[in-house]
């Protein structure tokens, strides 16, 4: 019997992306697909359009072997939107899509594929960074198998076995900002297979309306990437991840992007202010950090040039206390 790929899509006040969601699964090479669709507190009529699209192809196509579902709920974010698509699931493997990206038609036979061949838990994948007319602006491809668990640390471009996010009980966390990192860092804790492959056939569209683009460029109580760093202390097996020097530069690498990230919403002097929040909790829970030694021009194997290039900048600057001037500039440039 063909496995059934549960596709869990969070949408929020997403009207005007639900033609092109069933229209990139429609034309999926892989049929046999559960499609769950979350709207979470949407205040438009997303909920309407789901129900017109799903009634249309359940009359169309009601042999092909997709099921579409809607689940409505009270707003939780995606976090808490991805959670319940989790609990809602009963296919064998569980795929992630945001509302407004897409994928190429083999995406998900390609994933199932390795999956199956490889008796995996997760597969990961690359991803392209595009536009909304199609143009790419970032193609990155997984070249190095232990690097590439921290090349692409979002729910999408994976593919994961139900039966083990079931049975380790693994699920987002209710916050805005990281609930994907302690999704995938816990997974990979409790995975006894992870299998990587160079194909690229996610899209990540750029969109300056997403959460990413308004919630996370301004510091703030519910954006505070601490929240997340603290979720991972607590985290079952964080000792071991605590003392692993790749995920040690991740830890790094994701403070230090999101203090440059929350430059355009923030002013100075909250800005400096949490930027010292960030490197003491990183130097208290993680000492010789700011030593680690895949801090070089390169970085770790397998990193993008330009993320290796951007770390080792910045932490020289730090290490001549040169970095909050830096940041009061880059501010200004962001604005």
């Amino acid at each position: 019997m063909r496995k059934i790929v549960s596709v869990i899509i969070p949408v929020y006040n997403g009207q005007n992306y639900i033609e092109n969601i069933f229209r990139e699964l429609q034309s999926q090479t892989y049929q046999n697909l559960e499609v769950i669709m979350i709207d979470d507190g949407s205040s438009d009529d997303s909920a309407i359009v789901i129900e017109e699209y799903t009634n249309s192809f359940v009359y169309e196509n009601g042999t092909d072997g997709i099921v579409f579902r809607l689940i409505r709920q009270q707003n939780t974010g995606q976090g808490g939107a991805r959670n319940r698509g989790i609990e809602e699931a009963t296919g064998d493997y569980l795929v992630f899509m945001d509302q407004d990206d897409r994928v190429k038609e083999d995406y998900i036979e390609k994933l199932l594929g390795v999956a199956e061949d490889d008796g995996s838990d997760i597969v990961i994948s690359g991803y392209e960074h595009i536009i909304v007319s199609g143009e790419v602006k970032e193609h990155v491809e997984l070249t190095n198998n232990e690097w590439c668990r921290f090349m692409n640390i979002t729910p999408w471009g994976k593919i994961y076995r139900r039966d083990f996010i079931e049975r380790e009980n693994i699920r987002f966390l209710p916050v805005p900002l990281g609930e994907d990192i302690y999704f995938n860092v816990l997974s990979y804790s409790r995975a006894q297979k992870v299998s990587y492959t160079d194909y690229v056939g996610y899209q990540w569209v750029i969109n300056e309306s997403s959460v990413s683009n308004t919630v996370h460029r301004a510091v703030s109580e519910e954006s505070h990437i601490l929240t997340l760093f603290d979720a991972l202390v607590r985290m079952d097996g964080a000792d071991k991840w605590m003392r692993d020097e790749q995920f040690e530069y991740f830890m790094l690498k994701t403070g230090i992007f999101h203090i440059l990230y929350a430059a355009k919403g923030t002013d100075a002097k909250a800005l400096i202010g949490y930027r010292d929040e960030v490197f003491r909790w990183l130097n208290d829970k993680m000492p010789g950090i700011e030593r680690n030694r895949l801090i070089t021009f390169k970085g770790p194997e397998g990193e993008r040039s330009s993320v290796a290039r951007a770390i080792f900048i910045y932490m020289k600057l730090r290490r001549f206390h040169l970095d909050g001037a830096f940041l009061r500039v880059f501010r200004l440039g962001k604005r």
